[in-house]
């Protein structure tokens, strides 16, 4: 699992941000894992959770998407193909939330800018109601797991219009504080008009 942060500044951009630290029980597996991939030049994906089936969506929604898929036939794709790898999941795990209770399998958040509509958005996805996708249009802040609610608590009180990126940052850095599951590199993608900017920093650094 990993931690997931967007905000949505409507017609002006959206940005995503990622953590690369993954860990098995109290194992510390990776600290800069990719868990952001750009679909197209104006949407970007985020998906964490029991890391080989988010491998698995990644890579099967990746070979679906191309400049031409509309926003609309992601949300799509991305809620079927999630259904289909859940199951899978299920059935090699079919005690997994029984022992892990609140976890989720995929955690999965879509960034966007859709140039024929001039939107920014986000679209996230959750098991508990069968992966359909809740899309977002208007200003928003969201975090999707490990320490969410940390984000979700710090983040609104001390965001800065002026200076965004550094807000969420800074949120990072708060929650890498309260949790050691959550760190390593972290990469962030700010989608516009113009399409996706792509950028990576080091909490250490």
């Amino acid at each position: 699992m990993s931690l997931c942060i967007a905000v949505n500044n409507p017609g002006n951009y959206v940005m995503i941000f990622g953590d690369g630290r993954i860990t098995r029980g109290d194992k510390m597996v990776s600290d800069s894992h990719k868990k952001l991939t750009t679909l197209n030049s104006h949407v970007s994906l985020f998906c964490s959770g029991v890391q080989d089936y988010c491998e698995e969506l990644r890579s099967i929604v990746t070979k679906q998407v191309s400049e031409l898929t509309s926003i609309d036939q992601i949300a799509s794709i991305v809620m079927s193909e999630s259904r289909n790898v859940h199951q899978r999941f299920l059935i090699d795990y079919p005690t997994y939330y029984e022992v892990n209770s609140g976890a989720a399998c995929l955690a999965t958040v879509i960034a966007f800018y859709d140039v024929s509509k001039n939107e920014s958005g986000m679209i996230e996805y959750c098991h508990t109601d069968n992966f359909e996708p809740h899309i977002t249009i208007a200003p928003m802040m969201t975090a999707r797991g490990i320490a969410q609610d940390i984000a979700l608590d710090y983040l609104p009180k001390h965001f800065d219009a002026y200076k965004a990126i550094e807000s969420v940052l800074d949120t990072y850095m708060v929650v890498i504080n309260q949790n050691n599951k959550v760190g390593g590199t972290i990469d962030y993608h700010v989608i516009s008009k113009s399409g996706a900017k792509q950028y990576v920093v080091d909490e250490k650094a």
